[in-house]
């Protein structure tokens, strides 16, 4: 199993015979928020329709997490939308949408199982969107498994998340550790709440995400360490807790 991290919370898991997206932003910017690191190539391949996508997965309907020309580029068969939120996106001209609650779980080929979880999020889409919820992702895979968080803030839930696994066991968890701009709002996890939630997991693993990527335009000089410390000190935070951290550059690969 290869995770690549494209970026935010954009995230390509890779099994043999199937190929998976969540969050998909395949983009340079979106609205009024601009890349701090150039588009990586491996995004920018699949934005000109390379090789296909099997499934994306969409945690809510934020801008951020739900970039609708990246939808609309990859052209997916497969789009498991958060509960509420399906006939929005058909109108928007995306295909293939499954709405999945949570506890609902997936069966995509190739032994996968993707299983929707709990997300401490509010998932409404500004300004005059859906009041569609927000969710997280465990995908299960005869290679290993993910969760993969989406926004979140901590919550009591994430202990639960090894039993949408066959093993009963969580390898890889995929948690966000910060955001777009230079404060946090509620809902949001930052490096050190970051790492206690993914020691609450279970996980063997950690990949930090939704940092370091995004921030506004015009304004990258007032996010100072924000961009470049945040996964860093996810790391520290996990040092002796029996996690091992993986601090990814954007378009960089884990091999599980």
């Amino acid at each position: 199993m290869r995770i690549t991290w494209l970026g935010h919370s954009a995230v390509l898991i890779e099994v043999p015979g199937l190929r998976l997206l969540a969050d998909p932003l395949v983009r340079r910017r979106i609205g009024g928020l601009v890349r701090a690191k150039p588009l990586p190539e491996v995004a920018a391949h699949l934005a000109r329709r390379g090789p296909p996508v099997d499934a994306v997965l969409v945690s809510h309907l934020h801008h951020d997490h739900c970039d609708l020309p990246s939808l609309r580029a990859l052209r997916a068969p497969v789009v498991l939308a958060p509960p509420r939120s399906g006939a929005w996106l058909r109108r928007q001209g995306v295909d293939g949408v499954i709405e999945a609650t949570v506890g609902d779980g997936t069966h995509l080929g190739a032994g996968v199982t993707v299983t929707a979880v709990h997300a401490e999020h509010q998932g409404r889409r500004e300004p005059r969107g859906p009041s569609a919820e927000a969710v997280g992702h465990v995908v299960d895979t005869p290679d290993g498994s993910v969760w993969l968080a989406g926004d979140t803030g901590l919550h009591q839930s994430f202990r639960d998340l090894r039993y949408a696994t066959r093993t009963g066991r969580l390898d890889v968890a995929v948690v966000p550790v910060w955001g777009w701009g230079p404060t946090l709002g509620p809902g949001h996890m930052d490096p050190r709440t970051a790492a206690r939630a993914a020691v609450l997991s279970g996980a063997s693993q950690a990949i930090p995400v939704h940092w370091g990527t995004l921030h506004p335009l015009g304004l990258r000089r007032f996010m100072g360490s924000v961009l470049t410390q945040p996964g860093p000190l996810f790391a520290e935070a996990l040092y002796g807790t029996g996690v091992r951290p993986h601090v990814l550059r954007v378009g960089e690969y884990l091999d599980v």
